[in-house]
């Protein structure tokens, strides 16, 4: 189904435990050589995100032995995104260029509290990492399913950032609680907007690279309901151990309804995110039927 997503990093347990330790004395180059080993494999095996990147790229107007080409090399980069997660893990540095830094600390110190959507263009979670910071706390919105290693590290890593998980599960709603709490206090809220988690979750439909998509609601719902200032992040990478950090300020449209504030707002998120798309192809990681 379009926009929905319930899969967690691949891998058992020893063997994401033994990727950490590997990174960690290991150049990252060569962990990314060693990848084209199985990723012919992986994609043997694993026809769902197969068949949903390969279709991504015949949307981009590619033929069917560009699309296949394409669709092998955006998984090598889907590939390096999850070492370099676990290279994050390994305490293995990173060089970070944000775009518009000043805008977005400014932002940050405002007391008013500020919520950033991202989305699975490139590896946002690389941005949570070094765009946190000392003087103000982060919350990070996260749907249980992960892996127990992902988790227990994700967790560390975030919480020697400043950054606090708040963790949305079904028929629970002290997710909604900790929110408005984050924002009330003028802190920085961020969470995804781009893919649905709960199979009747409601939805905003938005027109995205020719075709209509069903956006989750709740993200821009809560902007709405909020009026806090509103970004969109982007995390690019650009080589073995550099990344390039784009924000995007979105406008709300107060003198529109509120139903009509969060199609506005879901707009401009898919009209950004398809404009980043084009300009870095291969860096998309949504790995399923994004359209239906």
């Amino acid at each position: 189904m379009a926009t929905q997503w319930t899969g967690q990093t691949g891998g058992t347990h020893w063997m994401q435990c033994a990727l950490v330790g590997i990174i960690r004395h290991t150049d990252i180059r060569i962990v990314y050589g060693c990848m084209h080993l199985w990723l012919v494999w992986y994609m043997i095996v694993r026809p769902v995100p197969r068949k949903g990147i390969y279709r991504y790229h015949r949307r981009r107007g590619r033929n069917r032995l560009q699309a296949a080409m394409d669709a092998y090399r955006s998984f090598y980069h889907f590939g390096q995104a999850i070492i370099d997660r676990f290279a994050v893990y390994a305490g293995c540095p990173f060089e970070v260029k944000v775009e518009n830094k000043e805008r977005y600390y400014s932002r940050v110190a405002s007391q008013e509290g500020l919520i950033m959507l991202f989305t699975h263009v490139g590896n946002t979670e690389m941005a949570g990492y070094f765009m946190a910071t000392p003087d103000k706390p982060m919350h990070i919105l996260f749907y249980g399913g992960e892996s127990p290693v992902v988790t227990a590290n994700r967790a560390k890593t975030l919480a020697q950032n400043n950054i606090d998980m708040i963790l949305v599960q079904p028929n629970d709603m002290s997710h909604v609680y900790r929110i408005h709490e984050a924002l009330q206090h003028g802190d920085v809220l961020t969470m995804a907007a781009d893919r649905r988690m709960e199979e009747n979750g409601s939805t905003i439909a938005c027109t995205f690279m020719g075709g209509k998509a069903l956006l989750p609601a709740g993200p821009f719902q809560i902007c709405v309901t909020m009026q806090r200032p509103v970004l969109m992040v982007f995390a690019f990478k650009e080589g073995p151990r550099t990344y390039h950090i784009y924000t995007e300020e979105l406008t709300l449209n107060t003198a529109l309804s509120k139903k009509e504030q969060a199609q506005d707002l879901a707009n401009q998120f898919a009209g950004r995110m398809e404009k980043m798309t084009l300009a870095h192809p291969y860096q998309w990681f949504n790995m399923y039927d994004f359209w239906s």
